[in-house]
Parts: C-alpha cells; sequence; structure tokens
C-alpha cells in the first residue's frame, strides 16, 4: 500500500489556489520576528501559530496586542501581507447566484455591507444576499447599538414618532442594519435571508455560532447551488473562505470579496486570523 500523503503534500497537490495564498517564507519570517520557535516544517508553522488562537468564549475584541518595535511591526506586518492577509480581494466574475454577508459586529457588517453596495455599484450583479448570522448577543460598546438606533430613527418619515426597537442579537442588528443603510435601490430589492445561528452551551459557556456553524445551518435549508461571492475583509477572508468551501457542495462555486484591511487593525487579529486559515486548513487534510 502506498504511503498516505503528508499535510505538506496535500498541499502541494491541492490546486494550487492554497499555495498562491500559502508563502511558507513570510510564515516563517513572521514566526521569527514574534519570537516563537519552529522547526521550519509546516506543520510545526501551523502547531506555532495556534498560540495566537482565541481561548474558548473570548472575543476578538478582548485578545491583547503584541508589544512591537516600529521595525518589527513593519517587517510583520510585510509578511502578512505576503500571505494574502491585508490588501483587498476581488471577486473573479460579475455574476453570481449569491451573496454571503457573514456576521460580525454591527460596524463590521456595516462595513461589509458597504463594500458589497460598492462592489455593486462597478457591475457585480447577485440575485439573493444571505446574511450568516446568530444570536450572539450584542455589545452596547463594541456593536455600537445606540449609533445603529439613531441611523434606523433617521430613516423614518419626518413628523412620525422617532422610535426604534433595542436590537438583542446579531441576527436583529443584522435585520437593523440592513434596513437603515443608504443602499442601491435595485440590490435593497433583492431577495434576503438571515440565517438565525443558535448559540450552544459548551464547556460551562455560551459559544456563538461561528462561520463554520452558520454555513451548517444555511446548507440544513437545502439551498439550490449556485455560483457565490463570500463578502468578507481582511484578515479574516482567507480562513472564511476555507471554512466556505469545506461545509457548502463544490456545485456553488464559492469566491471571496474583500475590503483591504483597516490600518487600525491590531497585529493580535491578523495572527489570530492566519492561526484559524491554517487550522482549517489542517482540518481538510487530515
Amino acid at each position: 500500500m502506498p504511503p498516505r500523503n503528508s499535510f505538506s503534500d496535500h498541499l502541494l497537490l491541492d490546486s494550487g489556489a492554497v499555495m498562491n495564498n500559502l508563502k511558507l517564507s513570510g510564515l516563517s519570517t513572521l514566526m521569527d520576528e514574534v519570537g516563537i520557535s519552529h522547526s521550519g516544517s509546516l506543520e510545526s508553522l501551523i502547531s506555532a501559530s495556534q498560540l495566537w488562537r482565541r481561548k474558548p468564549g473570548q472575543e476578538r475584541w478582548e485578545m491583547q496586542d503584541l508589544a512591537l518595535t516600529d521595525d518589527k511591526h513593519q517587517v510583520v506586518m510585510n509578511s502578512l501581507r505576503e500571505l494574502n492577509l491585508v490588501d483587498e480581494l476581488l471577486p473573479s466574475s460579475d455574476h453570481f447566484e449569491y451573496t454571503l454577508l457573514l456576521g460580525a459586529t454591527v460596524p463590521r457588517m456595516e462595513r461589509r455591507l458597504k463594500h458589497l453596495a460598492r462592489l455593486w455599484g462597478e457591475g457585480v450583479r447577485f440575485n439573493k444576499i444571505v446574511f450568516l448570522v446568530g444570536q450572539r448577543p450584542l455589545n452596547d460598546g463594541i456593536d455600537k447599538i445606540d449609533t445603529l438606533i439613531a441611523s434606523s430613527i433617521g430613516k423614518q418619515a419626518k413628523g412620525e414618532r422617532a422610535e426604534a426597537a433595542r436590537p438583542i442579537t446579531e441576527t436583529e442588528g443584522a435585520r437593523q442594519l440592513f434596513e437603515a443603510m443608504d443602499l442601491p435601490e435595485a440590490m435593497k430589492a433583492l431577495p434576503i435571508e438571515f440565517i438565525d445561528s443558535p448559540r450552544v452551551w459548551k464547556n460551562q459557556h455560551w459559544q456563538r455560532a461561528n462561520t463554520r456553524d452558520t454555513l451548517i445551518h444555511w446548507m440544513e435549508a437545502t439551498p439550490k447551488p449556485g455560483r457565490t461571492l463570500v463578502i468578507s475583509d481582511q484578515p479574516h477572508a482567507q480562513y472564511q473562505l476555507e471554512v466556505v468551501k469545506q461545509e457548502i457542495p463544490e456545485a456553488f462555486e464559492p469566491e471571496v470579496a474583500a475590503q483591504s484591511a483597516d490600518p487600525d487593525t491590531r497585529v493580535i487579529l491578523y495572527l489570530d486570523a492566519l492561526a484559524l486559515w491554517l487550522h482549517n486548513l489542517q482540518q481538510r487534510f487530515n
């Protein structure tokens, strides 16, 4: 019986899409700059990267950033850019059956919707918008709930009593955000679906639905296959696309469009996204 291919062999045998993005020299340089030891092998680099993962139940905004000198910060950012985690990613086609807008904090979902509207203005078309969201409780500060409510009130006709419901969950926030935003009329008239994925009690805490959970929840409704555009933003696009490819059939032909990373993005958030990407790549070939 021929020997089983290693994870590294699988990556090299893959269509090339993975290796086009995953440049090991950049990953190795990144590890060296932040002082994490490794043997130089892909398996070693992936294992070491998991030190950057969030703890169970921890949200991204709760993570402590790395203390780097300006010189080290620049080298790290160059490595992250080489790994394709910083710059904008554009769609390869101008028509899709679905666009998937991935759940996040309300400000990040707003950023993704603005990006989607920009793509629409540039001629990219899709037949249905699907929000992959869930029952994560909103955080007043992080989700900017008061700002969302003020925007919702501002959309109401003048002379009417100005009231707006206070959203409690990510799904409710996404619904209210979509209604409040100024988007192209034709885009706003498209069919829209909110995949309201539940939380689960795990390891003595409530765990919100992640990208994989929301995709599984969407697939339970057996949507008809069609070309699919995933709307994300950097540095999350690569790991989210990898999860999408694992959870929906190839007939959906998923690809990702992502805005470049916000210049104020903390280094630890890049590293968390990178660790998640590498972890999910390894999951595919185990």
